[in-house]
């Protein structure tokens, strides 16, 4: 039980708060003593001297005599003035005139109990004894019948201290703040760690692993993270694994077939059965394809390709039939970049296809554009079909993925020609951006950086 609460990420927190509270108020308490110490000081001086004031009056004398009280200034830290009949004196000239000074009861002087209650015994035998802080000294009035003597401590000419009290609490404040701000980011910088190893893993680094040195709460998640990330990585492996074996399991049935088919005599159900084995091996291509291209450090064969050459090439070779149905644009002269011609050429044979599927007969045809920009080319394909609905758009270039949940062969094909187009690009440090509304048709733009101009290689 002990063990669970010291590895709870909020039990840490709790004793960091409650360890800064404690810090903070005996501190505090410290702080403020430790600044007021000086106005103690001079309180006990003021009590100092009201407990002696019977000595002190005699020592001046009744009525007081001024060169006796000058004789007590030059002994002792304080300043004195006489209010007598026929005597007005003060040690110096700018002692304050009585009136303006606020007297008040002994408790004004902000003594502690004992103090105060020493005072008040005292002067119960005087006639009256009053105390006053004014402009930083203490002031403390005997009164005798006519005769009155005040004392001033310190003595006028000292200037008080600052009182620091306010800035000191704010920097034990901003000091005990501090400190527990370290210590909580301390508790928390696991966070980072774990965000920046989601971030690599969600992107298919599934190799990274999140730190995972710490003993508590995040350090469990961190690990937790990483067993996922293991999980995850062997169930796409075994995945990869099962495709490869079936495509090439497949491929030897599939020769078979065909051969077998040579011996048929109805031509209307040989050629039938050659559509479907075509349309069987083209998957397979796919399938070996695609997962060639999830691999990480796939080596892609570039030449010095005519990217115009190959799509006139493409169309009359592969499209021979259709097209009529694809309007082709390209820029004047060659566009010669050093890319994977098999793979550039597969992309466009894709997209072209897709394009023409959902593009009706009675339709404007497909655009097929070329363009050249700093740094990059791009190949768009442009149908006039029905579009795609908003939420399929993020997903439709996954491996598999139909907007059409039916998967009938005339109203699409099997959801891996987008999957390996995306691939293909992103080898090529490029992407593949897919646009439509519905009923407005659906633009595909693949940007392929230049990596070798022409002019560089020639």
């Amino acid at each position: 039980m002990i063990g669970e609460i010291t590895r709870s990420l909020s039990a840490r927190l709790v004793g960091v708060f409650f360890l800064t509270s404690l810090v903070y108020g005996f501190g505090s308490v410290y702080a403020v003593r430790m600044v007021r110490e000086t106005d103690y000081l001079r309180e006990i001086v003021g009590a100092h001297i009201s407990l002696h004031a019977d000595l002190v009056l005699k020592e001046i004398g009744t009525p007081p005599d001024p060169a006796r009280a000058k004789a007590i200034v030059d002994r002792i830290p304080v300043d004195i003035r006489i209010s007598s009949p026929g005597i007005e004196w003060s040690s110096v000239p700018e002692f304050p005139e009585l009136n303006t000074i606020p007297f008040g009861p002994i408790a004004y002087l902000g003594l502690d109990d004992k103090s105060r209650q020493d005072i008040e015994s005292w002067a119960l035998g005087l006639e009256r004894v009053r105390f006053a802080r004014y402009q930083g000294h203490i002031f403390a009035e005997l009164k005798e019948g006519p005769h009155v003597v005040v004392f001033a401590s310190p003595r006028l000419s000292e200037s008080p201290p600052p009182d620091l009290t306010g800035p000191v609490m704010v920097l034990l404040s901003l000091l005990v703040l501090s400190v527990c701000f370290l210590a909580v980011r301390w508790l928390v910088r696991p966070i980072k760690w774990i965000q920046a190893g989601t971030s690599r893993i969600g992107q298919g680094d599934l190799d990274y692993r999140i730190e995972t040195s710490r003993r508590d709460d995040l350090g469990d998640l961190a690990a937790g993270i990483n067993h996922m990330a293991d999980d995850v990585r062997d169930m796409l492996e075994a995945k990869r694994q099962l495709l490869l074996a079936i495509s090439h399991e497949l491929r030897s049935p599939l020769t078979r077939a065909k051969v077998a088919l040579e011996f048929l005599d109805d031509d209307q159900v040989k050629r039938n059965l050659l559509d479907d084995i075509r349309e069987m091996e083209r998957l397979i291509a796919n399938l070996l394809e695609s997962e060639r291209m999830n691999v990480g450090h796939t080596t892609l064969q570039r030449t010095l390709v005519d990217l115009c050459a190959m799509l006139t090439a493409l169309i009359s070779e592969e499209f021979e039939e259709q097209s009529g149905r694809i309007e082709l644009k390209l820029p004047p002269g060659g566009v010669v970049r050093e890319v994977d011609e098999v793979r550039m050429r597969l992309v466009a044979k894709n997209l072209i296809e897709n394009a023409l599927r959902y593009t009706p007969p009675d339709a404007a045809p497909v655009e097929v554009e070329l363009t050249v920009k700093p740094g990059m080319v791009l190949l768009q394909v442009r149908d006039h079909g029905p579009g795609i609905a908003r939420e399929h758009l993020p997903k439709i270039s996954q491996a598999f993925y139909r907007a059409d949940p039916a998967r009938c062969r005339s109203t699409g094909g099997l959801g891996l020609g987008l999957y390996l187009a995306r691939r293909i690009a992103e080898a090529h440090n490029g992407s593949l951006v897919i646009e439509s509304e519905l009923g407005q048709g659906t633009l595909v733009t693949v940007t392929i950086p230049d990596f070798v101009a022409a002019q560089d290689m020639l």
